[in-house]
């Protein structure tokens, strides 16, 4: 695999977008204020790791739930809430005003605000869209840089709630970003093969590639299943983070297996940026050594 993919990895950018319209949630004079908000907000089909939207799912929250096997939970108005999208964990919705938040189905969390407007979150995945081109595009750290410069100013321009707090939606995204391209840091799997043999694999990650995301599709491609695996540690603690949320489907997929890592990245922007500085400077030490 290239250092590109992990923001290459399934973009369909020749897909038409998905376009909402009022009839979403069914009949249209009975669709709720939410899906009506939304008709005519055009978004991509999928962002990177950080977006996708199918058309044949349920708009209305609740249906795409129920479809789902999962429950919405908290304030019961949210069942109503139009879903634009998932992050790979989290439901992109628009209440009945177009304010865009996350959701997490089957546990009461916080919600994640993401922007003020669906057609501000819709303008917001075009440009992360562009700017994921130009870091692959990019023949040097300056064109990267100046990529994630524009993406930011052009989501600070659209939205200027949406950047406001470290925590919300966009600033994580942000975060992913600069850190899966700014630090190398990589994860490693014991697994049993099928002689019985105990095997350890390790690897890096890329940009919106986290090396355990990587590992676990290299393995599963030549044939490893989740019950094999034994072990699994990572430089830095699995992530809940969006496009990603590590330490969610790890724990799905590896309930059994021995989860590890060497610094702890938190879940604030703070323990984040001290995680990062961690790691870099236990790099720096080894590459002195």
């Amino acid at each position: 695999m290239t250092e590109t993919d992990g923001l290459l990895a399934d973009r369909r950018a020749d897909d038409a977008p998905r376009t909402f319209d009022g009839a979403a949630g069914g009949d249209p004079a009975a669709a709720p204020p939410a899906v009506l908000r939304i008709a005519g907000t055009a978004v991509p089909r999928q962002v990177g790791p950080y977006f996708t939207s199918d058309p044949a799912d349920p708009v209305e929250l609740h249906r795409y739930a129920q479809a789902a096997g999962l429950a919405v939970l908290g304030d019961t108005a949210r069942r109503h809430w139009a879903r634009l999208g998932s992050d790979s964990g989290y439901e992109i919705c628009a209440d009945p005003d177009g304010v865009v938040r996350a959701v997490l189905l089957d546990w009461d969390e916080p919600l994640r605000f993401v922007n003020t407007t669906p057609e501000a979150f819709a303008d917001g995945l075009r440009a992360l869209d562009e700017a994921l081109a130009g870091f692959a595009a990019a023949k040097d750290g300056t064109e990267a840089t100046t990529a994630f410069r524009r993406l930011k100013e052009r989501l600070a321009q659209a939205d200027p709630q949406a950047l406001a707090d470290p925590e919300s939606w966009w600033p994580l995204v942000l975060d992913d970003i600069r850190h899966t391209s700014g630090t190398e840091w990589y994860a490693a799997v014991e697994y049993r093969d099928a002689s019985g043999k105990l095997t350890i694999v390790t690897a890096s990650g890329g940009i919106c590639l986290h090396p355990e995301e990587r590992l676990w599709a290299e393995l599963h491609a030549a044939g490893v299943e989740p019950e094999q695996v034994t072990r699994i540690h990572t430089d830095l603690e699995v992530c809940f983070m969006p496009g990603h949320y590590c330490s969610m489907w790890m724990a799905q997929l590896f309930p059994d297996a021995e989860l590890t890592h060497g610094i702890p990245y938190g879940e604030t922007a703070e323990s984040r940026a001290e995680g990062l500085r961690l790691l870099r400077e236990r790099t720096a030490r080894q590459s002195r050594d």
